[in-house]
């Protein structure tokens, strides 16, 4: 078939009315995006920001240089690129030789199983969108680009930390539980939480949870992950520097359905 083909001669740049999805093409693009991580993370979800980051009101770290950035440009907006940035997403193809220390995931989770996977993998990470676009156009839109991405690199597994709100682990303890239970990625492909960080999930004693119940526990993010065919890794890690409680999540590109990649693929 000749679609995935077609991806890998073409540019992915996507368009929805106003909004374009692209990678950032130099610095100034990807200042943007961390101009808008700091306002979503530090800013409205009160993380704990370095000396730095404050003085720059930008979300940086070590990582971002080797990293593709995906944007979300709202061209209705008049101003500079940093204000039409409205959207974005961290992406990691494992192009650097020091694998294990270019992969953000691994501060938190022991992700041999990924590294060693003979498949190409993929790393997402650093997702925001800004409070007033926080749609489900503005999703579909991102994941119209990331499901090409994937065709057009030959990703078979993506992967990354997921956040649930706070540090107060009983918060979600039905959640994990079932997540734990349910969605346990296979042992091949399994992170674990690293020793001196893990979290346990599995309930002693099984508590009681519908799906639906579920559903409404966990963020919008996790859950469209798994309405994807995500997996999960095995324990959950406290962030105190984002007042967060991670999940790692592990998607195999095979496990989306087809009818969202034919749905996809024709953009």
């Amino acid at each position: 078939m000749a679609v995935a083909e077609n991806l890998n001669t073409l540019p992915i740049n996507l368009k929805s009315g106003s909004l374009e999805v692209r990678l950032a093409e130099n610095s100034l693009e990807i200042d943007a995006a961390q101009a808008l991580r700091y306002k979503v993370f530090y800013e409205e979800m009160r993380a704990k920001a370095t000396i730095k980051q404050n003085k720059l009101k930008r979300d940086i770290d070590d990582f971002d240089h080797y990293f593709d950035h995906i944007l979300v440009f709202d061209h209705s907006i008049k101003g500079s690129i940093r204000e039409k940035v409205i959207g974005t997403y961290r992406l990691n193809r494992q192009q650097n030789s020091n694998k294990e220390k270019l992969f953000y995931t691994s501060n938190e989770y022991d992700i041999n199983n990924l590294i060693n996977y003979k498949g190409n993998i993929l790393e997402l990470g650093r997702s925001c969108v800004a409070k007033d676009y926080r749609t489900g156009s503005t999703m579909q839109l991102l994941w119209s680009f990331i499901a090409q991405y994937v065709v057009k690199h030959e990703i078979q597994i993506m992967f990354g930390c997921a956040s649930f709100p706070g540090i107060n682990v009983e918060l979600h303890k039905k959640a994990f539980d079932y997540l734990h239970r349910n969605y346990l990625a296979p042992k091949d492909i399994r992170p674990r939480a690293l020793k001196n960080r893990y979290i346990r999930m599995k309930n002693k004693s099984s508590i009681e949870c519908t799906f639906k119940e579920f559903l409404t526990q966990i963020p919008p993010l996790i859950k469209g992950y798994i309405r994807l065919g995500a997996f999960i890794g095995d324990g959950a890690v406290i962030d105190y520097d984002f007042n967060t409680t991670d999940v790692c999540i592990v998607l195999p590109t095979e496990k989306i359905s087809s009818r969202y990649k034919i749905h996809y693929d024709r953009k």
